[in-house]
């Protein structure tokens, strides 16, 4: 009795593992899973509640051409507004500037400040918020606190840090060693001097070309994973490990690794991009397209070459930042 018992319990414990063992000796589940995006919160969140609180103020204050009052934010904040607002250099400024047009003096330090037409930030700035409802130029080594959001296009120069969020309703352009942790644009894109692909090794990897490929539209694989130059992936491609991805290769769907991915160079992905470690993408890569937003999320860093377009986000929990 006790004999049977006992080969009861075990195979009550085996038999939910069964289809787990037969999954890990021939993966089938690389199926679409359908995600329900339209839950997801407004990319540009933060500039958009910015501006109708500041709604009231700036009607009134355009009438005026000039105004100052106190608003309730999270604590009493002054507001001021001038058409031409110039912050001069090295000035310490409390509260929020709105004007038509602003400009920020070199090494000035703001709390806010909040464009209309144009917004120009010169070098060595260290500010709280951004926002513009047409385009906006951010200088060398400027230093964001919390966000930046505009309308239009963003141009970020060399050795600024984007704070926690920078959003851009057109093309969102950074310059060299700009770090970041979540950006989004229509294109998010890069314009450095670092155009030379990134190095690949083939130490122990699963190559994947169009000779294996097959009639396979996707794939998912365990351990490292090299796409050789020149494949073509008509869907997904999951990896339980690290993926690397040599130059002109095309992917049409998602790239999930459970390490990092790197794109060498001239590389496409039409969906998004989900590692648990780095993400690498190399000159004139391309992730999605135009009127389709996807995202590029790494767990850990996100370093991203010259000419990089991504459509969407690109999200860096560990800090991420352009070469």
């Amino acid at each position: 009795m006790l004999l049977v018992s006992l080969v009861l319990f075990v195979l009550v414990l085996t038999l939910p593992a069964i289809p787990s063992i037969f999954e890990v000796r021939k993966p089938k589940d690389d199926g679409r899973l359908h995600i329900t995006e339209q839950y997801i919160r407004d990319p540009r969140f933060f500039g958009r509640s910015f501006r109708h609180k500041l709604a009231p103020f700036v009607t009134q204050a355009r009438g005026n051409s000039y105004g100052r009052a106190e608003l309730q934010m999270r604590t009493d904040e002054e507001v001021r507004w001038s058409p031409d607002l110039q912050i001069p250099a090295l000035e310490r400024l409390r509260g929020i500037g709105v004007g038509e047009r602003v400009v920020v003096g070199h090494g000035a330090g703001i709390r806010d400040a909040y464009a209309l037409e144009r917004l120009d930030v010169e070098n060595d700035v260290v500010a709280r918020t951004l926002t513009s409802d047409a385009t906006m130029h951010i200088g060398s080594a400027v230093q964001i606190l919390r966000w930046i959001d505009a309308d239009g296009d963003i141009e970020v120069d060399s050795d600024s840090d984007l704070g926690l969020s920078a959003s851009g309703g057109s093309r969102v352009t950074l310059g060299e060693r700009v770090r970041f942790e979540r950006v989004w644009g229509a294109p998010v894109a890069s314009h450095t001097s670092h155009r030379e692909a990134f190095e690949l090794g083939r130490n122990k990897v699963t190559v994947v070309d169009a000779k294996s490929l097959g009639d396979k539209n996707s794939l998912i694989f365990y351990g490292a994973v090299q796409v050789a130059a020149g494949t073509t992936i008509r869907e997904h491609l999951k990896v339980h490990g690290s993926i690397a991805i040599e130059p002109g290769v095309h992917i049409g769907g998602n790239v999930i690794a459970r390490g990092d991915v790197t794109l060498a160079e001239d590389v496409t992905v039409g969906g998004h991009i989900f590692a648990e470690g780095d993400i690498r993408l190399g000159p004139r890569s391309r992730v999605s397209r135009e009127n389709v937003s996807k995202t590029v999320y790494a767990t850990g860093a996100v370093l991203v070459a010259n000419d990089v377009e991504v459509f969407g986000w690109v999200v860096s929990e560990n800090g991420g930042h352009t070469l």
